[in-house]
């Protein structure tokens, strides 16, 4: 066990931040004011040119940082920073920007800027110091980042309760667009930057407006919210019932804004600055009775005290302008709480601001000064004044409590830290002698008797003295008390985490001191512990590891006390599914095996560590729960099929376990039969390749066997053995002949098989051949003849020998089978020579000797020709023909057949001698009687028609109109039927 005596961190704290950071004023027509001296000293030397809202920040010691009007930021060279222009304020804008350090950082500053348009709300930009040299940088990622989308000109900001956050408040819609504005949206900024979500609060129906313009102020202790809206009061008007000014609670705590009270004031005014004096009793209304300004009227400064019975009714009158006086202003203005603890009020167009010197007290005794600071020459006030966070005027020190016997820790404001500065702390412990007080900026102190006492801090500046006081309670250190480890078993998520009461630890840690007084928690961790974080509730789940119990005293915000104890949660072991075993039976076939127990349990075991789990065995659910008879390994089953169950559980606490069982079950070997070869005849392809149907023998392999049984072929023995790359039933052999290897086995079990060969073989397709295809005469008879050497002969014709005769033209197949039964076929065909036909003779005639004859024929062919039946040729072209008759002859080469057919070659004889001796005597176309239809005329040489002959006549015997016609030549006209027509001529000679 650690015990560990430990003071909370926990600041009574207020922010890191200091009056000196309201130091600088920029604001008006280039106006400045300097309060470092501890008295205002007015300045030009700032770029700032604005009508109304605008802020400054410096650091903690008075030194400028930058300001702003929301629309650009000037760093305290007064020049523009980077990325400063485009902020979305507006110099119209009532509380256009106001700046807000980071906590906990010295250089990030959020820049918060409000405008005046319908669709301009509230943003944020963040300003780095660091860069720049120093001087600041507008961070471009975040600058301009929306926080409402539409608001009024209001805006402040307030210190958090627990001194450290900042709150950003303003008034708006609660219906986005509407701009109705009755809520309040309040933001916070903590050390991690800034909450987008806002803490709303919804006022009643009386503060709701329409109109943005007018102050929203917080009071300096952070308790009290004024709000001015300007225009005239007519609670008649629904819209409008919340212009004027109004009172609220503020909540730093929540951020919530509530319990609105109306502060009264006379008709015809309207309300617009507003300050809370330092002390956040009263409070400072600004009204004028022209919004604008532009015209002369009345302006009235009213003071209302918060704490009088009826105060909203009763205000004291500070100031009444003149409304005679053309020198008076008469405009709005705001009012600003300063350093140097006065109020100053702006005074639009003047060179002066009026100044409320004891803000503090009632009435006249505040010591109201109309034209109490003359600014710089050259420089105006205009309507506003820069506001600030309210924790920036509350300069006080922070308390880090301890117990009795411990030490506390005292942290002063950071305006100690500044030149010229000290402190003097007095811890209200009297008893301490001379460590009571301290000149240290943070001293400790350490205080030996638990109760009250009062610190005190005064810090004494260059330009003021600050006091401050606050009461503490030291309260007795508490103790604690060993407290036992604690180990259990897993829930059933079994995932290392599991629901554990702690209050018996609680019990034991508190001991005999007082539950009343004394609070104990639980945490997972130190740091927890010691910030009071995340304590476990009993019952929470929580996984292995060390705990750490933390006892504080009920009556101190810090005093407390640890220490550790170990919680571990065991794990249940996870069993897996475990297969039952299955043996084959021997060959005994009693259904008895030995059965090795210990590879079941380890597939139950899984990834688990067999270091950290343990297994047993039990015949029973409840031996196995009882831890009672265990059995051991390797097993003989009882029957034949035995349930085993498994006891899995964790080595370091036994009561943390698993049971599950499997079954033990024998099976029956399976036996091949003796397989017959299986052989194939090879195919057409001739390639010694086929497809076996090994599924074909399935059904005789298994034969009468009963059980699951499968049955697989192989290529190897081995394969078999293995239950390796099984074949596809349908296989294709790799050689002629080849041994394969069947597979028989029981799918209950894997091991239950038998394996044997199995020779299949392609036998060669045999190869007959047969006379080739011929053509013969259709009358003769030929012989075809298949190939010799075959166990059997079958033709088509029915014959059974190995050769046939044939007189038909035809197809004739024989089939042929070896001795391995393989079997082939051959076909030859046979066809007959076509009987030859002479379609045509053409005939080219009319010449003395070149006349032509040309035959046509049909057949199987070839052929040759003949005129004589004597001599033949190849041509069927007769040519140097003399006129006259003539027979063709045409026959195949074969000799199967001879056609003839008639042809005559008609000519004109060229001359005739009618001198009647007997030769000549006619002149008469030769051979055309076969022409009986011809015409033949007869013309002299000039073409007169001397005769028209007949074809079937003797001719002409040169006689004209029955006189001898002279020797000469005469001409010649034969028309033939066929519409062929010759001419020519020929000599008469006597």
């Amino acid at each position: 066990m650690r015990i560990f005596i430990s003071i909370f961190l926990l600041l009574m704290t207020i922010p890191a931040v200091s009056q000196n950071q309201a130091n600088w004023w920029f604001f008006g027509s280039n106006a400045g004011i300097d309060f470092n001296t501890g008295v205002p000293v007015p300045n030009n030397i700032g770029q700032l040119n604005t009508i109304e809202g605008c802020s400054a920040i410096s650091d903690a010691c008075g030194g400028l940082l930058f300001y702003t009007d929301g629309i650009s930021i000037w760093d305290r060279n007064h020049l523009v920073m980077p990325n400063g222009n485009g902020l979305f304020g507006n110099p119209s804008s009532t509380q256009s920007a106001i700046v807000i350090p980071l906590p906990n950082n010295p250089d990030l500053y959020y820049v918060f800027s409000i405008s005046i348009g319908t669709t301009t709300g509230l943003y944020y930009s963040v300003v780095d110091m660091s860069l720049n040299s120093g001087t600041g940088d507008v961070i471009v990622t975040q600058k301009n980042i929306s926080l409402l989308a539409n608001s009024t000109e209001k805006l402040f900001a307030a210190v958090a309760a627990n001194g450290q956050d900042a709150w950003i408040v303003t008034y708006a819609e609660s219906i986005p667009g509407s701009l109705s504005f009755n809520q309040f949206y309040a933001f916070k900024l903590t050390p991690n930057g800034m909450d987008l979500s806002a803490t709303v609060s919804s006022t009643s129906q009386a503060t709701r407006t329409t109109d943005k313009r007018g102050y929203l102020k917080v009071s300096p202790d952070g308790s009290k919210v004024a709000m001015m809206t300007q225009f005239y009061v007519d609670t008649s008007i629904p819209d409008e019932s919340g212009v004027g000014a109004w009172l609220f609670d503020f909540d730093n705590r929540t951020g919530i804004v509530n319990n609105p009270v109306r502060m009264n004031f006379p008709a015809g005014y309207q309300a617009y600055g507003t300050e809370f004096s330092l002390d956040s009793r009263l409070v400072y209304v600004d009204l004028n009775t022209l919004g604008s300004g532009l015209v002369a009227a009345e302006r009235l400064l009213l003071q209302y005290d918060t704490t009088a019975q009826n105060f909203e009714n009763n205000p004291v009158v500070i100031y009444q302008s003149d409304a005679n006086d053309p020198n008076d202003d008469v405009t709005r203005g705001a009012l600003q709480i300063a350093p140097d603890k006065k109020i100053y009020y702006a005074r639009d167009e003047q060179e002066w601001l009026a100044v409320i010197n004891n803000p503090n007290n009632i009435g006249a005794l505040c010591n109201f000064q109309y034209e109490g600071l003359l600014l710089t020459p050259g420089t105006t006030s205009k309507e506003g004044l820069p506001p600030f966070y309210n924790a920036f005027f509350n300069p006080s020190f922070s308390v880090i409590e301890g117990c009795s016997t411990t030490t506390t820790q005292f942290i002063a404001d950071e305006i100690a830290t500044c030149p010229n500065s000290s402190v003097l702390w007095d811890f209200g412990d009297i008893a301490s002698g001379l460590a009571n007080s301290s000149t240290l900026i943070n001293p400790t102190h350490i205080y030996t008797n638990a109760g009250t006492y009062t610190v005190n801090l005064v810090i004494t500046t260059a330009s003021d003295v600050f006091n401050s006081s606050r009461v503490i309670q030291i309260v007795d250190t508490p103790f604690i008390n060993t407290v036992n480890d604690i180990s259990l078993c897993d829930d059933s998520s079994n995932d290392g985490i599991a629901a554990i009461d702690f209050t018996a630890a609680r019990i034991s840690a508190l001991g005999i001191q007082n539950s009343n007084n004394f609070e104990v928690t639980i945490h997972s961790s130190l740091q927890d512990a010691v910030n009071d974080f995340n304590s476990i509730a009993d019952n929470d789940p929580v996984a292995s590891g060390t705990y750490f119990i933390r006892i504080d005293n009920r009556l101190s915000n810090g005093c407390y006390i640890t220490t550790s104890f170990d919680v571990t949660i065991d794990a249940i072991p996870v069993a897996s599914r475990v297969d039952d075993l299955i043996l084959c039976d021997d060959f005994s076939n009693d259904g008895i095996e030995s059965f090795d127990l210990d590879s079941a349990a380890i597939q139950g075991l899984g990834t688990q560590d067999p270091v950290l789990v343990d297994y047993s065995f039990y015949g029973s659910q409840n031996e196995a729960d009882l831890r009672q008879n265990p059995i051991s390994s390797p097993y003989n089953n009882t029957i034949a099929d035995e349930e085993i169950f498994v006891r899995y559980e964790n080595v370091t606490n036994t009561n943390c376990y698993e049971v599950v069982s499997f079954n033990l079950h024998v099976v029956a070997q399976p036996v091949i039969p003796m397989i017959n070869d299986m052989a194939i005849c090879d195919d057409e392809s001739r390639d010694l390749v086929e497809v076996f149907d090994l599924n074909s023998l399935i059904a005789s392999i298994q034969n009468t066997q009963s059980g699951n049984l499968t049955t697989t072929f192989h290529s190897s023995q081995q394969d078999a053995e293995l239950d390796d790359n099984p074949l596809n039933t349908a296989y294709t052999n790799t050689m002629t002949s080849e041994v394969l290897w069947v597979r028989l086995e029981n799918n209950d079990v894997a091991i239950c098989y038998d394996v044997q060969p199995l020779r299949i073989e392609v036998f060669p397709k045999p190869i007959v051949n047969t006379t080739d295809d011929f053509s013969k005469c259709i009358t003769e008879e030929e012989v075809i003849q298949a190939s010799p050497g075959f166990a059997t002969y079958l033709w088509d014709t029915g014959a059974t020998t190995s050769s046939i005769s044939i007189t038909d033209e035809g197809t004739y197949t024989v089939i042929v089978t070896d001795q391995n039964g393989c079997e082939d076929s051959s076909s030859t065909t046979v066809t007959n020579f076509q009987t030859t036909q002479i379609v045509t003779v053409e005939i080219e005639q009319f010449t003395l000797r070149s006349n032509r004859i040309e035959v046509s024929v049909i057949g199987d062919g070839p052929f040759e020709y003949s005129i004589d039946n004597f001599i033949f040729q190849d041509s069927n072209v007769f040519t140097d023909l003399l006129p006259g008759y003539y027979t063709i002859y045409v026959r195949d080469v074969n000799g199967c057949d001879l056609v003839t057919a008639p042809a005559t070659i008609i000519a004109a004889p060229p001359y005739f001698t009618p001198n009647e001796d007997g030769f000549h005597d006619y002149w008469q176309v030769t051979a055309i009687e076969t022409e009986p239809d011809a015409q033949i005329y007869i013309f002299d040489r000039f073409g007169k028609l001397l005769k028209q002959i007949s074809p079937l006549g003797p001719g002409w015997n040169g006689m004209y109109n029955g006189k001898p016609m002279p020797s000469t030549d005469y001409w010649y006209l034969v028309e033939l039927i066929d519409g062929r027509s010759f001419k020519g001529h020929f000599s008469l000679k006597r």
